[in-house]
């Protein structure tokens, strides 16, 4: 084998293996459950896993999707997201290879797609999310070397544009338009991003925020629908290829 399909399959393999420990942080985290110490275990009969239960996507093809223990069914979720991860993975080795900076990328989107699964199934961003997001959105500037007054200023605009939609919307409104986590999430954002791609990123938000309102709506779940998932993939977008939010800036100079 080459070098390249060596690192192919390494990135393919870490992708699966960090989507395991995404179908587990998102289960825990927003229950209060421990992440590292709690062994895995069925939360149908509540049986310890042994290790031919935790091979990724694997493990569920040749159990039919069961628990081995008590056949309890054992949701799709799970090596659907394993498959998710490893593809994710696989972009972002396209776009950065396997250097620091591609890492740093790889594991912020392990912490994105955690905040989307718990958002989902809980309306919860976990505030682990937002304690992994930061260092790595310091690693981030520091391997791009980015001037430090970018992320600072991007954080204090973040942060006040998330305010300023949790009061003044409430206060104008009497409800809220945006969580807490939320607005939590945009100060990080503004740290991971700088200045300018705040205004590309929140126009991205907005429209991804649209069609999954009327996708979560169409599905019959109601009129109330998480955003974090609009903001977490907006982020994503926006930071693995700025390319997008500068042709946004394009686009309106063109418009104007």
């Amino acid at each position: 084998m080459t070098a390249m399909t060596l690192e192919l399959l390494f990135v393919l393999f870490a992708g699966l293996c960090f989507g395991s420990f995404i179908t587990c942080a998102s289960y825990r985290l927003p229950l209060e459950i421990d992440v590292v110490k709690k062994p895995s275990y069925c939360p149908s009969c509540n049986a310890k896993l042994g290790f031919r239960d935790l091979w990724p996507v694997f493990s569920w093809v040749t159990s039919g999707g069961k628990c081995r223990h008590c056949s309890a069914k054992i949701s799709i979720r799970y090596p659907l997201i394993e498959i998710a991860t490893a593809i994710i993975f696989l972009l972002i080795y396209a776009r950065f290879g396997l250097t620091p900076l591609g890492i740093t990328v790889a594991l912020m989107a392990v912490a994105l797609l955690i905040m989307i699964v718990a958002d989902l199934e809980h309306y919860i961003i976990p505030d682990s999310v937002h304690v992994a997001l930061l260092p790595l959105g310091l690693a981030y500037h520091y391997l791009m070397q980015t001037p430090w007054e970018q992320p600072l200023y991007g954080f204090l605009l973040g942060a006040g544009i998330g305010l300023s939609l949790h009061y003044g919307y409430g206060w104008l409104r009497k409800k809220d338009v945006l969580g807490f986590g939320d607005v939590k999430f945009l100060a990080v954002v503004g740290l991971w991003l700088g200045l300018m791609p705040m205004v590309p990123f929140l126009f991205y938000s907005g429209l991804l925020g649209v069609m999954f309102g009327l996708l979560w709506r169409a599905l019959g779940r109601g009129p109330v629908f998480p955003f974090g998932p609009s903001l977490a993939v907006s982020l994503f977008i926006c930071a693995v290829y700025p390319e997008v939010p500068a042709a946004f800036w394009q686009l309106l100079g063109g418009m104007l």
